[in-house]
């Protein structure tokens, strides 16, 4: 499906004021639930990769894996179960050694639609990520892979932690904004909850202000932090003018953790017959 179609199929939902759902996934199988279960859009990324195998996520962001190669081994098994539902990519931009361009190839080769930045320097502490970004290794790079994904017709979501980054994104083109307020809480292995709900709120407002103010047509999705739940994301609803939403942990690792140990428990509930 080229991406006008995606575009205009999306702005569809919205006129009937149906959420646009991006569902993270990180194995075939979860990707079949999810597009099972409606998702608008697949992503497929290292975290999501990570948290499928039972590792956290703040994993992923330390030097164990190539971000990108878990992406590019894992995004057949997720197109082939994707049923027409177009699929993202979530690539790091920051290695100077793999140039944007060839990214985008491998990309197009798989037969994706588009692409999202992540790994994202936004997650890293302001020492770390300060001298990333004087190595000209930050952002600006997220910015030009969204700016050459766009250009070569892809779809594209581009993260931003605050209503700067988020600019930045909408100036190059991008289509679909996430405003990130970073690690889900909740799960076993999800992060502590640390930015409360009203003010996880008050930055989704922030950064949907921002570029709407410049670009109305943006589509604004939000994910992580308190958000974690329906009832959550429904009182974010209430107060932000976004679009929709994008499911990680909430919508992978969470349902399975839970639905697994739920089966199981009930298998360990039969009783053994008593024949000798």
């Amino acid at each position: 499906m080229e991406t006008n179609e995606i575009i205009k199929k999306l702005y569809s939902k919205l006129l009937i004021r149906e959420p646009i759902i991006i569902a993270g996934v990180g194995s075939g199988l979860t990707a079949k639930g999810a597009v099972n279960g409606g998702a608008d859009i697949l992503a497929v990324y290292s975290t999501a990769v990570y948290r499928i195998h039972g590792l956290p996520t703040a994993l992923a962001f330390l030097p164990y894996d190539d971000a990108n190669t878990l992406t590019f081994i894992t995004a057949p098994e997720i197109i082939a179960n994707s049923r027409s539902v177009p699929v993202l990519l979530g690539l790091g931009a920051h290695d100077p050694r793999k140039p944007i361009s060839k990214l985008l190839d491998q990309v197009q080769a798989l037969g994706a639609a588009g692409v999202t930045n992540e790994p994202f320097i936004g997650i890293y502490s302001k020492d770390l990520r300060m001298q990333l970004e004087e190595a000209g290794l930050g952002f600006s790079r997220e910015v030009e892979l969204i700016k050459g994904a766009v250009n070569c017709g892809m779809l594209a979501l581009g993260w931003a932690f605050n209503p700067e980054e988020a600019l930045q994104m909408a100036e190059v083109g991008c289509q679909m904004i996430g405003a990130m307020i970073g690690v889900t809480s909740g799960g076993a292995l999800g992060g502590s909850l640390i930015t409360p709900l009203d003010e996880a709120i008050e930055k989704v407002v922030e950064i949907e202000k921002a570029v709407h103010k410049i670009k109305k047509d943006t589509i604004i999705l939000c994910h992580g932090g308190p958000f974690n739940d329906p009832q959550s994301v429904s009182k974010m609803f209430e107060y932000a003018n976004i679009s929709g939403y994008v499911t990680g942990s909430t919508g992978e690792r969470v349902p399975v953790e839970k639905s697994v140990a739920k089966t199981i428990s009930e298998f360990k509930k039969l009783q053994l017959s008593n024949l000798a």
